[in-house]
C-alpha cells in the first residue's frame, strides 16, 4: 500500500468513526424540533469528511497504473516521524493540565517542528513561541475563551 491511499484510508476510518460519535449525540429538549441543533455541524463534518475520503480513494484507484516510484512508497524514517508525532500529542495533551496551555503547546510546537527536520534554533523558537502567544491571545482575550493556565501558575 502506498501512501496516496494509505492516508485517505486513515482519514476515512477516522471520520467513520466521527460520524458514529456524532449520531450519537442527545439532543436537548428545546432542540427537539429545531432544523439546526447541536449534533448539525457534526453530522455534517463527518458526512463531508467521508466524502472527501472516498473521492480521494476513487481517484488513487483509478488512476491509471504507472510503475510505482520509490518515494511514493512508504518508508521507515516517515512511518517513524509520524508514530513520534503521534506521542508528542499524547504526551501534550497529557501535559496541558499540570503544565498549562502556553509552555506545553509552545513545547509541543517546538519539538515537533524538531521531529519534522527543521534544525536551526531560531525557527524553532520564532516559530512554535509567538505561535502560541499570539493564538492564545486571540483566544483568551479577543474571544474569552477559556484556556488552561495550569497548576504552576495557581
Amino acid at each position: 500500500m502506498n501512501r496516496e491511499l494509505l492516508g485517505p484510508s486513515l482519514f476515512l476510518a477516522l471520520f467513520t468513526l466521527y460520524a458514529v460519535v456524532a449520531w450519537q449525540i442527545p439532543l436537548l429538549p428545546f432542540e427537539e424540533y429545531e432544523t439546526v441543533t447541536s449534533a448539525t455541524l457534526p453530522k455534517v463534518y463527518a458526512a463531508f469528511g467521508i466524502v472527501v475520503c472516498l473521492l480521494a480513494i476513487a481517484t488513487t484507484l483509478l488512476k491509471p497504473s504507472e510503475k510505482e516510484a520509490t518515494d511514493e512508497n512508504l518508508e521507515k524514517s516517515h512511518v517513524l516521524r509520524t508514530i513520534s508525532l503521534l506521542v508528542l500529542m499524547v504526551i501534550y495533551s497529557a501535559m496541558l493540565e499540570p503544565v498549562g496551555f502556553l509552555i506545553s503547546t509552545s513545547t509541543f510546537l517546538l519539538a515537533g517542528f524538531f521531529v519534522m527536520g527543521e534544525r536551526r534554533k531560531g525557527i524553532l523558537l520564532f516559530a512554535s513561541i509567538p505561535v502560541a502567544v499570539v493564538f492564545w491571545f486571540l483566544m483568551t482575550q479577543v474571544l474569552g475563551i477559556y484556556l488552561v493556565p495550569g497548576d504552576l501558575w495557581s
